[in-house]
């Protein structure tokens, strides 16, 4: 301490100069913007699309085949349909209908009834069987399986149903899933 009072009695505007100098120094290497900086590379990464997959128990076949329909709702027949979600998420379902071909007129679409339930009692859809928009059937979880019933009623019309008589409608059900 000594050292610096005597060179400050000596030459004080050395020592402001040498002090200025070094404070100048610092300011430069801390303004220079100086830095390190390191970098490695990550080779091989991949990212995959997953897969929404629902398979039906009888993708070949119909799953309502019902012949013999005749007025009245004691007559009704119904027949299921098991979904099973392959795919690698939750999908929600929809439910439309397609190819709606009558054999006759007035067209049996237009006449009978169908209502679709899922396996816990929530109806999908319960009206005319040709005037089936396309409808929300809820959710199924990725592994799953979820069963459908749809049941088919003529109902009664009167002398008028003799119009039906022989007559057959063909369509399809399509299944479309969306992941969650």
């Amino acid at each position: 301490m000594k050292r610096v009072s005597a060179l400050w009695q000596a030459s004080p505007r050395k020592v402001v100069g040498a002090l200025f100098i070094l404070m100048l120094a610092a300011m430069m290497a801390v303004a220079s913007g100086a830095s390190f900086t390191s970098t490695t590379p990550n080779v091989g990464n991949v990212v995959a699309a997953g897969v929404m997959s629902i398979d039906s128990d009888n993708p070949d076949g119909a799953k309502l085949n019902i012949h013999g329909l005749v007025p009245g709702a004691s007559h009704a027949q119904s027949g299921t349909v098991k979904l099973t979600n392959n795919g690698d998420a939750d999908g929600v379902l929809t439910l439309s209908k397609n190819n709606v071909s009558n054999n006759s007129t007035p067209g049996l679409s237009g006449k009978v009834l169908v209502d679709i339930v899922d396996e816990l009692g929530h109806s999908v859809y319960s009206g005319r069987l040709g005037s089936m928009p396309a409808v929300g059937a809820g959710t199924i979880a990725k592994n799953a399986t979820k069963t459908y019933t749809f049941t088919v009623t003529f109902p009664e019309g009167g002398a008028g149903d003799n119009a039906y008589q022989g007559a057959s409608t063909t369509l399809d059900y399509i299944w479309d899933a969306v992941s969650q």
